[in-house]
């Protein structure tokens, strides 16, 4: 009998919305037991080529959004050559900026429509892209933000990235159209 393992930082968003980081092949039999129709892969970085291998096996579709890499317009780059900025004397690596607004706004309009569902939104770890995804979500089902920043946490632990969760507080939820198919739903 196969071992049933989720994947790390899987969650339950709702009824047929699942989050996690990237599976790997000792989650394949997990992911078979929630018969997804759709994986979001957020991630910077592409997914791997046996999940890439899993997926098409099942006849799950991906949607991957990672080519969207470029920086955040509202973040400018470092100030030095070698991506460290000077405070204080000492030397920090700057703050990573928040996912792309266009990157959520794909992903959200992906998760309006009920044909992709049960789905399943993911990155590498599962907890900052993923986890900025799944708040503006919230923010789109009117959660208090609180509550939305308390989820946010919960799966980022002590890596919680502040420029994220203002991503979060301060993205307009008008960006996403809703249609009356998606309202109905």
């Amino acid at each position: 009998m196969a071992k049933i393992v989720p994947p790390m930082n899987f969650g339950l968003v709702e009824d047929g919305f699942y989050r996690s980081a990237q599976p790997s092949e000792l989650n394949f039999s997990f992911l078979e037991k929630l018969e997804l129709k759709t994986i979001i892969w957020v991630g910077a970085e592409e997914p791997s080529e046996i999940l890439l291998s899993f997926l098409d096996s099942q006849g799950i579709t991906l949607h991957n959004l990672a080519p969207q890499v470029s920086l955040n317009p509202h973040f400018p780059p470092p100030y030095t050559d070698n991506g460290v900025v000077p405070i204080s004397g000492q030397y920090h690596l700057p703050p990573l900026p928040p996912p792309p607004e266009p990157l959520i706004i794909q992903s959200l309009t992906l998760l309006l429509r009920p044909s992709t569902f049960p789905t399943l939104v993911c990155c590498n770890m599962g907890r900052h892209r993923t986890g900025t995804v799944v708040g503006c979500y919230r923010k789109l089902q009117r959660w208090a933000l609180s509550s939305i920043l308390e989820e946010y946490r919960r799966y980022a632990g002590m890596k919680v990235r502040i420029l994220n969760e203002q991503f979060i507080e301060l993205f307009d939820t008008d960006l996403v159209s809703i249609t009356a198919e998606q309202a109905v739903a």
